[in-house]
């Protein structure tokens, strides 16, 4: 069992979190000292949530001095002072998170760099050169045929066209990266009973696993048989919890609308909000709803949210790649510039046009920055 050494509030669901993907979590005491917790510990990662730790600064440094943590990675979540931000930045193998992450973005930070330590440890000072490069090319080989596969399974998940209907308007953007992500939507309208199921989900984790838990996760949504968004993850939940390897969940958000009334409803598995913008006053509402990331209890209960939407209101999801992206000076795009792109739509665009000016100007605030993450943006327009 890999064991993590996190150093922050105790009170926090972060070490929490940690246990439940798997992790052996080492924590400080006031009886032991921090030198003799490293020494009597073999540690694979350091979890650091710079917001409360003090002299993270210092911390790093202490770990970078000490031969047995000298190259162990540390995740640290970014503390407000600016100026310790840029001096972490310059130490060797440090992950740096901004204050306001997700439980995601953790997950897979810890787990790339669990991967790449043990990579290269397996395979410094083994054969030569010549025998390395060998190696090194037949793994690229397979990872990138691993890498297409997943890509067409993640492909197929997706809707193959919209549903269209003169009450309503739907547009979306999906932009995965090189490499397989985890984001997936699904877009459904039962015409029978005037219901229109919107359903996106951002599984931990890429690659081909991903791709299978987004495979699994469609599957469960089909077999929930259920109509009210909450019932439906409670459902998903309860069925996919158990086969859920350690260290894997999903968190995922669903919407259901019945166009003749413009009844919504809205409930989230631990996803970001719902955005509803009124089209009389150009107001951006979040909509939030509790409830755990799918696969972290397996009787979890989600909160039901109920609004209506009015003829040019509009309501986006959306996954965390977007939010989370960062421009060169390392600011995230952020709830804040989503609902101020949101907000400030003219009200006669067309929502595949509403989708363009979002991620256009999304585009503009990352400056030419590659992105990390998938992003998908699903825009519900109502029409009558």
């Amino acid at each position: 069992m890999d064991k993590v050494f996190f150093l922050g509030d105790d009170s926090e669901q972060i070490p929490l979190f940690l246990q439940k993907l798997g992790y052996e979590v080492v924590k400080t005491s006031e009886n032991i000292s921090l030198p003799e917790i490293v020494a009597r510990n073999t540690l694979d990662v350091i979890v650091i949530d710079g917001r409360v730790a003090s002299d993270v600064v210092d911390l790093c440094a202490f770990f970078r001095s000490q031969e047995s943590t000298r190259g162990v990675p540390i995740v640290c979540v970014a503390p407000s002072d600016r100026a310790a931000q840029q001096r972490l930045e310059l130490l060797d193998k440090l992950e740096l998170l901004p204050t306001t992450f997700s439980v995601g973005t953790l997950a897979s930070k810890i787990a790339t760099q669990l991967r790449l330590r043990k990579t290269v440890g397996g395979e410094v000072g083994q054969g030569t050169l010549a025998e390395i490069n060998a190696a090194l090319r037949d793994h690229n080989a397979r990872f990138q045929k691993d890498l297409e596969e997943a890509r067409s399974i993640q492909q197929n998940l997706l809707p193959q066209k919209l549903p269209k209907d003169p009450r309503f308007q739907l547009a979306v953007s999906y932009h995965p990266l090189e490499q397989v992500g985890g984001d997936w939507y699904a877009i459904d309208f039962c015409k029978d009973r005037e219901e229109l199921q919107l359903h996106i989900a951002d599984v931990s984790g890429h690659g081909l696993p991903a791709a299978f838990l987004a495979s699994m996760a469609k599957l469960a949504m089909v077999a929930a048989e259920r109509s009210r968004p909450d019932q439906i993850l409670e459902r998903i939940n309860y069925l996919l919890s158990p086969q859920l390897p350690a260290g894997r969940f999903m968190t995922i958000g669903h919407a259901l609308y019945r166009p003749d009334s413009g009844e919504l409803q809205w409930a989230r598995a631990g996803h970001g909000p719902a955005l509803l913008r009124r089209a009389s006053t150009r107001q951006v509402t979040q909509l939030m709803g509790d409830g755990f990331p799918v696969g972290f209890v397996q009787d979890a209960t989600y909160e039901l949210i109920e609004e209506r939407l009015h003829p040019g209101d509009c309501i986006v999801l959306f996954t965390d790649g977007l939010t989370e992206a960062q421009n060169r000076a390392m600011q995230q795009f952020g709830l804040e510039n989503l609902c101020a792109a949101i907000s400030q739509l003219p009200d006669n665009l067309h929502a595949g046009e509403m989708v363009g000016r979002i991620v256009d100007s999304f585009s503009d605030f990352l400056e030419d920055r590659l992105l990390k993450d998938d992003v998908t943006l699903v825009l519900l327009k109502r029409e009558l």
